[in-house]
């Protein structure tokens, strides 16, 4: 009887060995099937991201090259409205003498370097301008420039205080400026 027992016991033990290796082969075969689904769904997704991201890119390009003509006007126009560059130094000396005389402004100096812009037909004028005033008349000047029909981009201002030659409210404002001429063809 021990020894049916024992066999008993061996094929009991046996057959639970056998059954949990087949639950630990199915507990795989279900995880790596489950993980199978999940990465082709995850890169679907990333797909998609990554076509919506494409199809934005194509729309801009597209409304760009609608646009392109446009833009090519307006710049055709911006460059024909520039100062000719034969005359763009006395037109700009002019017209800052008339913004700093209408703001009450006096122009101490006003130093013009030209720089060529290869195949543009155009030159880009560096301009180093001193003025000496109030506060108010500053702020007029520099609205006068903003409102001119010639582009000036200011890249810097300076602002000191007068000095013992000026009144004791004056400022001295040194501004660099650019503009740019058009020059023929």
């Amino acid at each position: 009887m021990d020894r049916a027992l024992a066999v008993k016991r061996r094929l009991i033990l046996a057959g639970l060995i056998v059954l949990l290796l087949a639950d630990l082969a199915l507990g795989a075969y279900s995880w790596h099937t489950a993980n199978a689904l999940r990465r082709p769904l995850a890169a679907l997704q990333a797909d998609a991201r990554k076509l919506q991201l494409l199809r934005i890119d194509v729309d801009n390009a597209d409304r760009i090259r609608h646009d392109l003509p446009t833009t090519v006007a307006d710049c055709d126009r911006f460059e024909a409205g520039l100062l000719p560059a034969t005359t763009g130094d006395s037109g700009v000396t002019a017209e800052l003498d008339d913004l700093s005389k209408k703001a009450g402004l006096q122009i101490q100096s006003l130093t013009f370097r030209h720089k060529d812009i290869v195949g543009r037909n155009l030159t880009q004028v560096e301009m180093e301008i001193a003025v000496n005033g109030q506060y108010a008349n500053i702020v007029k000047f520099m609205n006068g420039l903003q409102r001119s029909k010639n582009a000036y981009s200011v890249d810097s201002v300076v602002l000191q205080t007068g000095g013992s030659q000026a009144a004791p409210n004056d400022l001295h404002i040194g501004l660099h400026m650019k503009t740019f001429f058009r020059t023929s063809a």
